[in-house]
């Protein structure tokens, strides 16, 4: 819990995550009012679409950056490094990792934004490993070096708004290491009812809010953005995904598709903007389409029924 302008955080004894309890021992932090940190932000998926977006929004407000992609041309703005890096290969991820903590402080980072992610049109078990291991990963090692007042932002999708009904599944496959994951995943995918992609977003939100708690007294906030449609080069392979009908049903109870910049703007104040008293937060940027759904003026019941995609 917080009074005044303090953390006090319980801890169950023994609990690996230190997850809050009614009984245990009482920490206090202090909190930092605001990201005051002026070291780099770390962007993955940073070359295109949403996470080239944020880089512009970054540089041009003096954040220096260091971006991650598969594409070795970077973003369009100058950064402090830009590294190479196949996110679905775990050994690539941790040579990724080890170069970055070689060559820069990352006690003075300011964020790490998790933009990177596939679509359901690649195999199942990568859109797994890139949507969520990945991000698990990359969001956990690179925590260990944060400084209080640091700040994490993953990127789910309105295709993750489903969440709530399967929290309780999302609960124990997380509590899994990666490689008990995908054992858990190979097994047992086909019978969650719900599509790769979607169940892949579902479980990152969720993840989200657990490193929430897991940073809670550490000065270290977690939180997720979820964007609707937006107008990347991805575009296309969603609605090879989903199916045009959907995509065009969702367009048209938000008016239009995002422009990228659109959802820089919510992941830049997450990241670096006054949002200090915000964490664990699930923001949803979709021009008011979930909102409909939740209050009843979207009726998804006329909705055309979206394309499962899977992939073996």
């Amino acid at each position: 819990m917080r009074l005044g302008g303090y953390v006090v955080r319980l801890f169950q004894p023994g609990h690996p995550f230190g997850y809050p309890s009614v009984f245990g021992r009482a920490s206090v932090t202090l909190m930092t009012p605001s990201n005051s940190l002026h070291g780099p932000a770390i962007v993955t998926g940073a070359s295109s679409g949403i996470g080239n977006a944020v880089c512009k929004r970054l540089a041009a407000s003096g954040n220096p950056i260091i971006s991650i992609d598969i594409d070795p041309k970077g973003p369009s703005v100058e950064v402090e490094g830009h590294y190479v890096c196949d996110l679905g290969d775990e050994g690539s991820v941790l040579q990724l990792l080890a170069d970055i903590a070689k060559d820069f402080d990352l006690s003075t980072a300011s964020s790490l934004i998790n933009v990177a992610g596939v679509p359901g049109t690649e195999a199942a078990s990568k859109v797994l490993e890139v949507n969520l291991l990945v991000v698990r990963r990359l969001s956990r090692i690179i925590a260990s070096h944060f400084s209080s007042g640091s700040t994490i932002v993953n990127v789910g999708s309105i295709s993750g708004n489903g969440w709530q009904q399967r929290l309780e599944i999302y609960q124990s496959l997380l509590a899994l290491d990666d490689r008990e994951a995908r054992d858990w995943w190979r097994d047992w995918n086909k019978s969650v009812n719900v599509d790769p992609y979607s169940f892949s977003k579902e479980a990152a939100i969720v993840w989200s809010m657990l490193h929430a708690g897991e940073l809670q007294g550490t000065g270290i906030r977690c939180n997720v953005v979820s964007p609707g449609p937006v107008d990347t080069p991805l575009l296309p392979t969603f609605r090879e995904q989903i199916g045009d009908d959907r995509i065009d049903w969702v367009v048209s109870h938000a008016g239009r598709a995002a422009n990228p910049d659109e959802i820089a703007q919510a992941i830049e104040w997450l990241a670096v903007g006054a949002s200090s008293w915000v964490n664990g937060h699930h923001l949803v940027v979709d021009g008011g389409y979930t909102s409909g759904l939740l209050s009843g003026w979207v009726n998804v019941e006329n909705a055309p029924t979206p394309k499962v995609t899977r992939v073996e």
